[in-house]
């Protein structure tokens, strides 16, 4: 079996395997690039496996005049820049320690040891430079019934890495249909759940945006629920207000959104209870603040973006149980065209200080209520 796709025939990329491989060495796409390729999906990041040492890769890539970083070169990866574009270069690698976080690894030789010290078998399946496909450990089989397996046991996988548990259910809010997950699968994720509270904040809040943007997400976070994972993440969540905002988006065709999905289903703060990005912890708090306010659609626009407005009626439909209307589209593109009217120059002859900008709040406040219509005469002529 082959792939193709446009990162594997790229000349950047083709030119990287083609320095390895005439050095002597095996080399291999793997990860990422090759299983969303067979779930026909785009990708942009290319790994790389080989059997050179990474001291090695070093060496030949920046004879062969590439940027070469050896950005985690204690755990054999080293970063290559070609044509604009990074590519991780892995060595083979068994892991010989963990501690539920970090890994001490010892290189090999071996394709099949590096497949068996990965996460889930359809993350382990490798391709050759001209997109044949080696599956060591059966993750074809999953890919096409779609299911996400862990390689081996799943309770060795967890204790490896606690953040497979929250990676599990990213992996099946993004490609799983299949709801018939092993038992011990899902015993080793609840019985290890404590495993989290030893993660990272930061660590634990990247998983759980690339979830919240996953396209099946009601599924994943049911079964977060039911295994009481979902507490180990957040203090607030309902369950029913993510439920009815997934149905809009569905049924209305809006694409997904993480940070318009975290509004709806918690109201914790997200710098304080995770490490979420100042940008997404403060859009977030927009999002409920707003979606509890009395701003119809075109003043929110206004106000903040036409992206911005339609995320807060939509939050506020999950949260009230309101129906949403695609005629409030209308109301957002006006509320983002119109601009107000009035300037502080405007009323510098009657007004200054605090008392001009409380006039200036007062008149706009009385335009946004004409919906927009008085102009700047009718404006003025309030002025008492």
């Amino acid at each position: 079996m082959k792939i193709s796709a446009n990162w594997l025939r790229k000349p950047s990329t083709q030119s990287i395997m083609e320095i390895l491989i005439s050095d002597g060495h095996e080399a291999y796409f793997v990860g990422g690039c090759v299983r969303d390729t067979l779930f026909n999906l785009k990708t942009t990041d290319v790994d790389i496996a080989t059997s050179a040492h990474p001291k090695k890769v070093l060496e030949i890539m920046k004879k062969a005049g590439l940027k070469a970083i050896p950005t985690g070169i204690d755990h054999g990866t080293v970063t290559v820049v070609a044509d604009q574009q990074s590519y991780e270069i892995t060595t083979f690698r068994e892991d010989i320690e963990t501690d539920g976080r970090k890994a001490k690894v010892k290189f090999s030789k071996s394709l099949t040891e590096d497949a068996k010290r990965r996460d889930f078998s359809i993350n382990a399946i490798y391709c050759e430079q001209d997109g044949t496909i080696l599956d060591p450990l059966g993750g074809l089989t999953d890919i096409e019934e779609k299911r996400i397996t862990f390689i081996g046991d799943p309770y060795e996988r967890i204790k490896e890495d606690y953040l497979r548990i929250l990676r599990f259910f990213r992996f099946a809010a993004l490609f799983s249909t299949n709801k018939k997950f092993l038992e011990i699968e899902i015993s080793a994720l609840s019985d290890l759940r404590d495993g989290l509270d030893t993660i990272s904040a930061e660590r634990k809040s990247d998983e759980i945006f690339k979830l919240f943007a996953a396209p099946n997400l009601i599924f994943s976070i049911l079964l977060m629920e039911q295994t009481n994972i979902i507490s180990k993440v957040f203090h607030t969540y309902y369950f029913n207000c993510l439920a009815t905002l997934q149905d809009i988006e569905n049924r209305h065709e809006i694409s997904p959104c993480a940070t318009r999905r975290l509004a709806a289903y918690t109201e914790d703060n997200l710098k304080l209870h995770l490490r979420f990005s100042n940008k997404t912890a403060n859009t977030h708090k927009i999002l409920r603040d707003e979606a509890e306010g009395p701003k119809g659609a075109a003043e929110l626009s206004y106000r903040y973006s036409e992206k911005l407005a339609l995320d807060i009626i939509l939050v506020r439909a999950s949260l009230q149980g309101t129906e949403f209307s695609k005629d409030i589209l209308s109301q957002i593109k006006l509320g983002s065209a119109v601009e107000f009217p009035i300037k502080s120059s405007d009323l510098a002859e009657y007004f200054s200080g605090p008392k001009l900008g409380k006039m200036l709040k007062l008149l706009e406040q009385k335009w946004i209520e004409s919906d927009f219509t008085l102009n700047k005469q009718e404006l003025l002529s309030t002025i008492t």
